[in-house]
């Protein structure tokens, strides 16, 4: 018997116990979330197929195999009897066009094992009456079983029983002999049966019998793809001599059928207690197991039957592999009347030969059938029907009570009353469990219901540590948030007191008195130190709420096509200052690299980044920046000479606020988010990051990006940062000359500071300044004289900065005025659906500030209308969206006519238009010179 027939594909595994349910020898074991089969242990008989809901549970295919041998060679197919059921059920033609059907897939024979059957009833009638002359009725004990799976039932589970299981072929195998002897050896053989158990016994090299074996649903394929359809051939006869009560041998208890009308010869009634019939896979092995243990114990079988017809499944019209759908009582109904036909059939057209009756052919003479009967005789006359059996008992070993206990405990069954036998792991008591895991074939602690109760507890743990994290994330991002206001007034007056100091009051001072000129320089080094302990403090800050609005899914990710080579440039002029400091050397190793899909100033921060750390912990050598295309991404490395990462710290160095190394004796460097920062950028970008690091021997962080090989979405090619940029500054440059009138900016805080703050810088920049505390007070004044600027923050008491954005925007009289939002909260998206024109995040850089007041101011109104035409609709609606939550005003067109029809109705600031497109239709000329429109502007991409 061949072992490996059913096989686990590891990939489809999911290891979830259903296979292990159902197998009656438990032969999975369960490992590192797979479920392999124990070839030693199983029985091949497909169970696992049928309850495995992810095909990971297979059987080794003849498919391939047969089509080569039907190519090369003339081939025998045996047909198991049940066929029968395929050949109505699944074709709807009688069993004669099924044998048409297969010569024309390419045999040249086709037989019926049926006729194997009746041989085999024949060899157990001279078995049994040998056994009863020898042993006397009160020994003898047979059991008989076609079936291969309880043929490794015996073999490898109970073995005791071997000299009770007749040493007698099946009908399958004994059909095998005859179709050799008949056609003497020139011929290959195929089987083809409901069973893919059967061929761990037919394909067995030690009978040698088969070339190759098919399940029917395997014939159903090989029919099915040369587009064979069986009702619409001829009928023929099969080949060998026509079955009588074999025909219904695939029906639980055919043998007993077989030899009912032998019986008397017997001296046993097979109405009695001699004879038993047994069917399906719990019945068949309970019943074997229970005979192997008493026959174990007393030493023998006393008071069992004389004859024990079992078969695994409950028939072999319920073979797993079929092919076809059906229930048990259909399936009988269709064999049933086929054999009824042959008797028939027997009463109509009979010859008696050498004691035999036959059903004769009107292709094949007597004489012929004289030769096969002769042959036939001679077969049994050898004993050329029986086979051995051998014992392969796969052994368990029971574990000491003391071993046994030890694994109960880990599934959480201390007592026997924890001992539920539920069977929900797929054994049926918690010990058989325990003793598969004490022989390798499971996992301890694998109990479902203790670890559905584990997974409870850590569920509400995890869920309290989740609550806990978040209300520390909530706290610190609350606190980063009011830090941010001070730190504005700290960092805003500190520039100021430097402008001033050096533009008023040092010119002032005595250059000569050394005191004097000491005190100016230590006054000038104090607010620098001010200026960047407030910048290094914002950027603290900016890291927590940075990862904060990372985590949230906050974050407005920049796409478009870049240069790695200029990020990594980019990064090194911003830290070259950091190496000259400390004396490192900075060395670059990269190839030419392709572009890729990526924020540029995400990447430059995680760069930045890998290189400051690098700088922090190396003292001496140098600091390595490269990168390499390897397979479909680009790996960047940054290498130092520095101490190196304990292998035990490794795991850590990404984790948020970790710092490695003793943080008692070795000063904090940073918040500790710079890394996890890192990994979130490059998380987003669909690379990896990692660090190979040892003590001493320095450290190497690689992170990976994936190559811009679709070159991303519309949005990301458009680059609609860059657009709205170039707008706002054609925009700017095309107003005519600004009116030398003095304008007004209105400055909306709640934080006395800042406005003093704003007022300073804007009135030092020549604008005039009215403040409000609030927004209520901001409408109230904007309504009594329209300001030509609004400065707002979002947080105050009453109404919102948001809220007051949307009161005048919604305000025919005041939605022209632009609105600069000056906030602790980065929601910018909110404030550009709103109508808003830029959003500054505190602590503010005043300088840019002023430039946006500026273009703002100069362009005269907040919302300018633009014109976007596109002939892609992907495209147009990108850059509507995008545009539209930036503050502007957008009409769209797909084609030249309506884009004219538009430019004349709408008579927009500026139309924005594919190059190809504009060319195409010399659209610049058209609009401008035919249309009068000559001061609309244009923006290609």
């Amino acid at each position: 018997m061949l072992d490996g027939i059913v096989y686990t594909d590891m990939e489809q595994c999911q290891a979830c116990s259903a296979c292990l349910r159902v197998c009656r020898t438990k032969s999975i074991m369960m490992k590192e979330g797979k479920s392999k089969i124990i070839e030693e242990s199983c029985l091949n008989c497909g169970a696992c197929l049928k309850a495995c809901s992810r095909g990971a549970k297979k059987y080794q295919s003849g498919l391939e195999a047969v089509e080569e041998l039907l190519a090369k060679d003339k081939s025998a197919i045996i047909l198991a009897p049940s066929y029968v059921i395929v050949a109505q059920k699944r074709y709807g033609c009688s069993p004669e066009q099924f044998g048409t059907a297969l010569r024309k897939l390419g045999f040249a024979l086709v037989y019926e094992a049926s006729f194997g059957a009746d041989v085999v009833t024949k060899v157990y009638l001279n078995y049994l009456w040998d056994f009863l002359n020898t042993q006397g009725r009160e020994k003898t004990h047979v059991i008989t079983s076609p079936c291969p799976s309880l043929m490794n039932f015996m073999e490898k589970h109970a073995p005791s029983l071997l000299d009770e299981f007749a040493p007698i072929m099946s009908p399958m195998a004994a059909q095998a002999v005859l179709v050799k002897q008949w056609n003497q050896g020139q011929v290959r053989i195929v089987g083809a049966s409901p069973c893919m158990a059967k061929k761990s016994e037919l394909l067995d090299p030690e009978l040698g019998l088969y070339d190759q074996k098919l399940t029917f649903e395997e014939l159903i394929q090989l029919l099915d793809r040369r587009g064979i359809v069986p009702a619409c051939l001829e009928e023929t006869e099969f080949d060998g001599i026509q079955a009588l009560y074999g025909a219904g041998f695939p029906i639980s208890g055919g043998l007993t059928k077989a030899l009912e009308p032998f019986s008397g010869e017997l001296g046993f009634n097979l109405l009695s207690n001699d004879y038993l019939i047994i069917e399906g896979e719990d019945r068949s092995t309970n019943f074997l197991k229970q005979m192997a243990r008493h026959k174990q114990g007393s030493g023998g079988l006393a008071g069992y039957p004389l004859l024990i017809d079992i078969l695994f499944c409950e028939g072999c019209i319920m073979g797993k592999s079929l092919g076809v759908e059906g229930d048990y009582w259909e399936n009988k109904r269709l064999i049933t009347d086929y054999t009824k036909k042959r008797f028939q059939k027997l009463q109509e057209n009979s010859q008696e030969c050498q004691g035999y009756i036959t059903l004769v052919k009107n292709t094949v003479e007597v004489p012929e059938f004289q030769r096969w009967l002769a042959i036939v005789e001679e077969l049994i006359a050898d004993n050329q029907f029986t086979r051995p059996w051998q014992s392969r008992e796969y052994h368990r070993k029971e574990p000491a009570e003391e071993v046994l206990r030890g694994i109960l405990e880990l599934d959480g069954k201390h007592t026997r009353e924890d001992e539920l036998n539920c069977g929900a792991c797929g054994y049926e008591t918690c010990r058989e469990r325990a003793i598969a895991v004490y022989n390798g074939e499971n996992e301890p602690g694998g109990c479902i219901v203790h670890v559905k109760y584990e997974a409870k507890l850590s569920l509400e743990e995890n869920k309290r540590l989740l609550e806990l994290d978040q209300l520390k994330s909530d706290f610190l991002s609350t606190v980063s948030h009011e830090l941010r206001t001070p730190l504005t007034s700290v960092l805003g007056f500190s520039n100021i007191i430097k402008k001033k100091f050096e533009d008023t009051i040092v010119p002032l001072v005595n250059g000569d008195d050394k005191k004097v000129k000491r005190t100016v320089q230590q006054i000038a080094d104090n607010v620098e130190i001010i200026i960047s302990e407030s910048r290094r403090l914002t950027n603290l800050i900016n890291d927590v709420l940075d990862l904060s609005k990372m985590e949230a899914g906050k974050v407005e990710w920049q796409m478009e096509s870049i240069s790695l080579e200029e990020v990594i440039a980019r990064a090194i002029a911003a830290t070259s200052s950091l190496f000259e400091q400390k004396g490192l050397e900075l060395k670059t190793d990269m190839e030419e690299l392709p572009l890729i899909q990526g924020d540029k100033d995400r990447l430059i921060q995680t760069v930045i980044n890998l290189i400051s750390n690098a700088v922090k912990f190396t003292d001496q050598g140098s600091i390595t920046c490269r990168a390499r295309v390897t397979g479909d991404e680009i790996t960047v490395s940054v290498i130092d000479t520095g101490i190196g990462i304990a292998a035990g710290d490794l795991p850590k160095v990404f984790e948020k606020f970790k710092q490695v190394g003793d943080t008692l004796t070795d000063k904090p460097k940073g918040t500790g988010l710079g890394l996890p920062i890192c990994k979130q950028i490059i998380a987003q970008h669909g690379g990896r990051i990692w660090v190979e690091s040892e003590i001493g021997q320095g450290s190497t962080f690689l992170f990976t990006v994936p190559l811009d090989k679709e070159k991303g979405d519309q949005l990301n090619r458009l680059d609609i940062d860059n657009l709205v940029k170039q707008m706002t500054e054609q925009v700017s440059s095309d107003v005519r000359s600004q009116s030398r009138e003095q304008k007004n900016v209105l400055v909306v805080d709640d934080d006395a500071n800042i406005r003093m703050l704003l007022r300073q810088e804007l009135e030092a920049a020549g604008y005039a300044v009215r403040e409000a505390g609030d927004g209520i007070e901001a409408i109230k004044m904007i309504n009594q004289s329209k300001p030509d600027l609004i400065l707002l923050d979002v947080m105050m008491p009453g109404i919102s900065g948001f809220d007051v954005a949307a009161v005048l925007k919604n305000d025919p009289g005041t939605m022209d005025i632009p609105i600069i939002i000056v906030s602790i909260i980065e929601d910018k998206e909110r404030g550009f659906r709103i109508g808003i024109d830029r959003y500054f995040a505190k602590p503010i850089n005043t300088d840019a500030l002023i430039k946006e007041i500026g273009l703002l101011i100069a362009n005269g109104a907040s919302r300018k209308k633009v014109l976007v035409v596109d002939e892609d609709t992907s495209t147009l609606k990108t850059l509507v969206d995008v545009l539209e939550t930036k503050g502007y005003a957008v009409v769209s067109a797909r084609d030249n006519e309506d884009c004219l029809k538009k430019a004349q109705e709408e008579k927009p600031d500026m139309i924005i238009v594919d190059t190809v497109f504009s060319r195409r239709h010399n659209m610049v000329k058209t609009i401008r010179l035919e249309k009068g429109l000559e001061n609309v502007l244009f923006l290609f991409y």
